[in-house]
């Protein structure tokens, strides 16, 4: 009799895996939700932008543009509870900085002499370039944001960032020409969905890792 007071093999609850299922679905929503925040944050700039042409109005609509769009992504995080609490004045700051300086100087550096036209193969490799030296400033400043919840894996994010805004910028610069003749929302919409699929491609492993 002593023997049913015993714990049962038979009885013990089996453990389920759910980490990857999880895991496939954070994937899918960092993708899924930066292509949704970089589509409305550009149309929104575009409104900004017909009120005006004056540079800081441009300036602005940078800003209403990375606000939509890193405000989405620190919802991600903020789900997945990870720290993320300074995510958007980051990568707001960051953005601008390289919208007024990095961008433009990089640009400036494949210019053709003046009365010259770009071809498209220079136009690519400069758009690669310039948004890959952007993925650097703002993949910095995100990074160290991440990295007192995630530690030291939150470097890996600058490369991921880098690589992303290479292919972004040299798949968008190619796509560009191809929806000439669409309606500028459309135009607008799927250029920044193109390039944010690109970019939160290549930073998802980083993202999960961020999770753990």
């Amino acid at each position: 009799m002593a023997a049913m007071g015993m714990p049962e093999p038979a009885m013990r609850q089996p453990v389920v895996e759910v980490r990857g299922p999880n895991h496939r679905l954070a994937w899918a929503l960092w993708i899924v939700g930066t292509i949704v925040g970089a589509a409305l944050g550009a149309l929104a700039a575009w409104q900004v932008r017909t009120l005006a042409t004056q540079l800081d109005v441009a300036y602005a609509a940078t800003v209403v543009s990375v606000l939509i769009s890193s405000s989405v992504q620190w919802f991600l995080f903020r789900r997945y509870r990870v720290d993320a609490y300074w995510w958007v004045p980051a990568t707001v700051a960051a953005s601008l900085i390289t919208a007024i300086v990095v961008i433009p100087t990089v640009l400036n550096v494949f210019a053709p002499p003046s009365g010259d036209l770009i071809s498209p193969r220079t136009a690519m490799l400069s758009g690669a370039a310039a948004l890959a030296t952007a993925g650097l400033v703002v993949g910095t400043a995100q990074a160290l944001v991440l990295r007192g919840s995630a530690g030291n894996i939150a470097w890996a994010w600058i490369p991921a960032t880098i690589v992303g805004g290479a292919l972004a910028g040299a798949l968008t610069t190619a796509l560009s020409a191809q929806f000439f003749g669409l309606p500028a929302f459309a135009t607008i919409s799927l250029v920044a969905a193109t390039g944010a699929l690109l970019t939160s491609a290549s930073q998802a492993p980083v993202f999960l890792r961020v999770l753990r």
